[in-house]
């Protein structure tokens, strides 16, 4: 009696190839997904050119309280680090964070950081006239607050809320010269930077976490 070998080849085959169409169809609605998530998450690739303005520097500080800041009646002063995108990608302002580091010290300034009111008892802030949504980030030349793109050739500010003069602090701490400062609403600290300093930054994409571009630059 003659066996038929072919009687069991064909369902083999047949889960063979199903498996075969199942795993081709996965990998490729894993790259599809893969993909959109990339690309809604892209981070902005730019350059830009940094550089600091140091319009005026009236605060005092206290010799004994670095953060006892006190400046004249009615005084403003447009103090921080000018930012240009000098080419690359459009982004906003309400979706970067600067981070700023002098040393071993670093700070971030995020766009949902608020300044002090001016009259906080804990911490004068000065700021130029015309910063109305509360951050640090400023377009130059903007004449709308609701306007926080950043395309090629615009520029914005990251604007310092406090500087200071020289001063000796007591205690044996030594002599210190002039600077500028951030101290956010609600922040146990703040972070100052001394003239003629070299400052390192990063502009940090917060979609995706990562750093848009970096540099250094000296304030002076």
């Amino acid at each position: 009696m003659m066996q038929d070998r072919n009687t069991a080849v064909s369902p083999v085959v047949g889960v063979m190839l199903m498996l075969v169409v199942t795993i081709i169809i996965a990998a490729v609605v894993s790259a599809f997904a893969g993909g959109i998530g990339t690309e809604q998450h892209k981070t902005p690739q730019v350059t830009v050119a940094a550089k600091s303005v140091i319009q005026d520097i009236q605060g005092t500080t206290s010799p004994d309280y670095p953060w006892d800041l006190t400046y004249p009646d009615g005084y403003t002063a447009a103090n921080g680090v000018r930012f240009e995108n000098t080419g690359g990608d459009t982004f906003s302002l309400n979706d970067i964070e600067i981070q700023l580091q002098t040393g071993d010290t670093s700070y971030t300034i995020r766009p949902t950081d608020k300044v002090r009111a001016s009259d906080d008892p804990d911490y004068k802030c000065v700021l130029p006239v015309g910063i109305s949504n509360g951050g640090y980030f400023q377009k130059v030349g903007n004449t709308s607050v609701s306007d926080r793109m950043i395309a090629p050739g615009d520029m914005f500010m990251l604007y310092a809320d406090g500087n200071s003069k020289e001063v000796t602090y007591s205690g044996g701490y030594g002599y210190y010269g002039p600077k500028i400062s951030w101290r956010p609403q609600g922040a146990e600290n703040g972070f100052s930077v001394y003239l003629n300093t070299k400052v390192q930054y990063k502009i940090i994409d917060l979609g995706s976490g990562r750093v848009m571009t970096s540099g250094e630059l000296i304030v002076a």
